[in-house]
């Protein structure tokens, strides 16, 4: 008897693992960047106190690696996600991530490239070095690291909470991250104002809190000229670095558009039956959510499209014989649902010509709250039909 042939890698099941996986790691890296900041409420000093253990565990020469890695795997698998986009007609909440995902690399480099500069320059990048170069010699990069911990932070927790919300427990989980993602930038940028009032001298408005430049009574070890050059090169690869980010971001798009452009158009003819009748054509290559999308059809989908939640399930009625089989990470969704043998994830489908009749076995009003106290109790979604 020959063994069954294996199941063929599921391509984009790695790609969101790999972009869950790196994006849990960043997520990590700026909630403790931010409790670092927090700190500054009581001082600068337990600020650096407390820096080893917040910021500096990602400055070891293995988690230095990972951190870098992580950024770069994100990045590429963003990059790959708006290539393989059919539509840029997608939540606000979609939109906001993706935004700032975009802008994150620009806003971010010139701080890497900066705080890199500092061992060249014989200077610790202790917290009362780099607040002073913020909030006295160079309040535009202050401002825009403010900008960056916001557009970080928005975009990590629009990520996170899509992926905790489609888990099993979602409900007690939220509970808790809800508060946390309110209260952690708060406290972070309360922080860093209070770090800066005592950093700034106490004629220009501060309240004259002074420490060393370094705190082991060791001064810059490089000339004047030199420390110039450095701090150039520095802000010249943070600005390079991100004008590069922002080329690959154009190029995506520009690939993303030839794509389309190039793919074969077949057309799809769509009935939705039940209380919410509607009827609209649409193009081969777009999965039956992205669809309903584009033609305004209400449907629920609480992760948004991402195969996750079960949600956006419906029960095939006419067309069934054209459509392309389920792949493992949609049959495991609907294997969690009991799902019927007619029944598919409208934003894993993709129709690729002819008749589909369909009706949704989720009304389109369904909540984020009816989900997650449905997903707590492991029992059937409200509204389903029978």
């Amino acid at each position: 008897m020959s063994e069954a042939p294996p199941e063929p890698v599921n391509l984009t099941g790695v790609r969101r693992g790999l972009m869950i996986g790196s994006g849990l790691v960043l997520f990590a890296f700026i909630t403790c960047h931010l409790v670092n900041l927090a700190l500054g409420l009581h001082s600068v000093a337990l600020m650096d106190q407390w820096r080893w253990v917040l910021s500096g565990l990602w400055t070891g020469p293995v988690m230095r690696i990972v951190l870098a890695v992580a950024l770069l795997v994100h990045f590429i698998s963003a990059l790959v996600s708006i290539y393989l986009r059919n539509t840029l007609r997608i939540p606000a909440y979609d939109m906001a991530q993706l935004v700032a995902g975009i802008l994150i690399v620009p806003l971010l480099a010139p701080h890497v490239f900066g705080i890199m500069a500092y061992p060249a320059l014989g200077l610790v990048a202790t917290y009362d070095l780099v607040l002073r170069f913020f909030w006295t010699l160079s309040p535009v990069d202050g401002l825009r690291q403010v900008v960056l911990l916001v557009v970080v932070w928005l975009h990590g927790t629009i990520g996170v909470y899509t992926w905790l919300r489609s888990r099993d427990g979602s409900a007690r989980t939220l509970r808790v991250f809800y508060p946390v993602v309110v209260i952690v930038p708060v406290i972070a940028l309360l922080g860093y104002v209070e770090a800066g009032r005592q950093v700034i001298p106490l004629a220009e408005g501060g309240t004259g809190y002074v420490m060393a430049d370094d705190p082991n009574g060791a001064g810059p070890k490089v000339s004047p000229e030199t420390a110039r050059q450095i701090v150039t090169a520095a802000k010249r690869n943070g600005r390079v670095a991100g004008q590069v980010s922002l080329v690959l971001v154009v190029l995506a798009f520009a690939a993303r558009a030839v794509r389309i452009a190039v793919q074969d158009k077949g057309r799809v003819q769509v009935n939705y039956l039940g209380r919410r009748k509607a009827a609209f054509a649409g193009q081969s290559g777009q999965t039956l959510l992205e669809m309903a999308r584009l033609n305004d059809i209400p449907h629920a989908n609480v992760c948004r499209g991402r195969g996750r939640c079960g949600t956006c399930r419906v029960r095939v009625l006419k067309g069934e014989d054209h459509l392309p089989p389920p792949d493992a990470r949609e049959r495991k969704v609907l294997d969690h649902w009991n799902a019927g043998p007619r029944e598919r994830l409208a934003c894993q489908l993709h129709p690729q010509d002819g008749f589909l009749e369909v009706e949704r076995v989720v009304q389109p009003d369904y909540s984020d709250l009816d989900y997650a106290q449905t997903r707590a109790r492991g029992g059937q979604v409200a509204g389903e039909t029978s």
